[in-house]
């Protein structure tokens, strides 16, 4: 079965995205595709800089929500 990372970045937990992403989810169950909404929160997520360090260490040098997910 396969399974669909639906990610809502909206600083609302459960505004409009998460209808939105949830209405997608009821389809794709529909469909027998799995699916789990990960909410990212408030917090800041610093942009890529290029630095290469994730493709050493697996994980991005600012410890934000990006390495949660990873």
């Amino acid at each position: 079965m396969s399974k669909i990372l639906l990610i809502n970045g909206s600083p609302n937990e459960h505004g409009c995205t998460y209808t939105a992403l949830n209405e997608i989810a009821k389809t794709l169950k529909k469909y027998n595709v799995d699916s789990d909404i990960l909410y990212l929160g408030k917090k800041s997520i610093a942009g890529c800089i290029a630095c290469s360090k994730c493709a050493k260490s697996g994980l991005c040098v600012f410890d934000d929500m990006v390495n949660k997910v990873i």
